[in-house]
């Protein structure tokens, strides 16, 4: 259910409220039918009437052969009595019913037939009016029954075909089925007008998932439910505030970068001026970290947000330039994959270049003599994995690398312990570019660091 969406989890209750529908309709359809099988307590009901009937007008005074036919005649049976013989024309002899008729009314040899016709033969023969089936003769209901009377009269018992005041047969089919074609059809008009409503829900999942913090992306004029409306113009004020804040937020690091730059310069130009050689240089290597250290704060600071789909950046040759800078300061660094073709992410090149180089970095910070990169893609990802033979990254500690400031090395010594945000900087880069970066462990022995990205088709 993680998976299924709104518009689907509104369908699934439409159907399961429908599917109980028709069950419950076919369960009182069922019942219904089963109590007009048996009205009398009798497993043949039409045909046992009949007979009834039949006993009843041949043993009973003339004189009262009105009345009982009016008594007699109902819902499932018409009986009237004619002065010549029955018609039976496009009838069809029902043997299987004439025996039992005779049975019932003592009179095995009597002028008694019974009949059926096309509308009720081979349409689902009811059981409770079928004795031998292993019999020959045609299998249907009963639909009408002759009888000469003693006086040389024809008695005619004719079954009703009625509709069923609760459970209607329309167009010789079960309300169940009706049910279910009425509940399908319903179920499309929703479908329908679900996703009519949520169509402004889904343009503003996609405003906010392109919006970047550096400008509001365009939402459409509120439509659809009031809870939406709400929705749409409480995400479009959010977008204000969000832009707002970090133009302020640039402002005032672009600000305080100039200040901090400022007095820096001033007070290496006076720890130039220090006569002592050890005691300049240790100044002037002091200011250098400071410098290092307030430049990288502030690019963490600024978002290291980039404009991402510009440019189409070949990976390999960028990690192969970075690789190749480390082996002119003289540091082994194992390279494969740069023959790798279709390693193309979309984005910043220094900006990516900036991931690759923080990357490497760390690995020859902390590496003992082993620095393996390399370079492939898989599908629709491009990766690019930097290993070490160092002491590794424990696993408890693989997510919370990529925070701001944080280090393994516990040390403040900035050759050992860093200042904590290159692999911050590297994660945020790849976000911003649409990946990410992970940490794992690495069959040399170290750490493995990861960096993914969506690649070019």
């Amino acid at each position: 259910m993680a998976r299924v969406g709104l518009l689907g989890r509104i369908m699934l209750l439409l159907l399961g409220a429908l599917s109980l529908l028709v069950l419950a309709t076919v369960a009182v359809d069922t019942w219904q039918r089963r109590q007009e099988r048996s009205p009398y307590g009798t497993r043949f009901p039409r045909v046992d009437q009949a007979a009834n009937i039949v006993i009843l007008l041949r043993d009973a005074d003339p004189a009262l052969r009105p009345a009982i036919l009016k008594a007699v005649s109902g819902e499932s049976l018409r009986a009237e009595i004619t002065d010549g013989p029955a018609d039976h024309h496009d009838l069809i002899p029902e043997p299987r019913l004439e025996r039992r008729l005779r049975r019932m009314t003592g009179d095995p040899d009597g002028p008694l037939r019974a009949f059926t016709d096309t509308a009720m033969l081979h349409r689902g023969v009811d059981p409770d009016e079928v004795n031998d089936r292993d019999r020959n003769g045609p299998i249907g209901r009963l639909a009408t029954a002759t009888y000469r009377l003693p006086d040389g009269r024809t008695l005619v018992i004719s079954a009703v075909e009625k509709h069923r005041s609760m459970m209607p047969w329309l167009l010789g089919q079960p309300l169940s089925l009706w049910v279910a074609v009425l509940g399908a059809a319903v179920a499309g008009l929703v479908l329908l007008g679900a996703r009519h409503e949520l169509a402004p829900l889904r343009r503003l999942t996609d405003a906010v998932t392109r919006f970047d913090g550096r400008a509001h992306q365009p939402v459409a004029t509120p439509q659809g439910a009031p809870e939406i409306r709400r929705l749409s113009r409480a995400v479009r004020d959010m977008q204000e505030r969000i832009v707002g804040l970090l133009g302020e937020r640039s402002m005032l690091i672009g600000a305080i970068s100039h200040d901090l730059k400022t007095y820096l310069t001033r007070l290496r130009l006076r720890a130039e001026g220090v006569t002592e050689p050890e005691r300049r240089d240790r100044l002037v290597e002091d200011l250098d970290a400071m410098t290092a250290l307030i430049e990288t704060s502030l690019g963490f600071a600024r978002g290291t947000a980039v404009e991402v789909g510009r440019t189409a950046v070949d990976l390999a040759d960028l990690v192969a330039v970075e690789v190749a800078e480390h082996a002119a300061q003289g540091i082994d660094v194992r390279l494969t994959g740069e023959d790798v073709q279709d390693a193309l992410a979309a984005g910043d090149a220094v900006a990516l270049r900036r991931v690759v180089a923080n990357l490497i970095g760390n690995a020859v910070k902390f590496g003992r003599s082993t620095v393996a990169v390399s370079v492939s893609r898989t599908g629709a990802l491009c990766r690019v994995t930097v290993e070490d033979d160092g002491p590794g990254i424990p696993e408890s500690e693989r997510t919370a690398v990529f925070s701001p400031f944080y280090r393994i090395e516990r040390s403040r010594n900035r050759r050992t312990g860093g200042s904590g945000l290159g692999l911050a900087i590297a994660r945020q880069i790849a976000e911003a570019h649409g990946g990410t970066v992970v940490a794992e462990s690495s069959p040399l022995g170290g750490a493995r660091l990861v960096a993914t990205l969506p690649a070019i088709a």
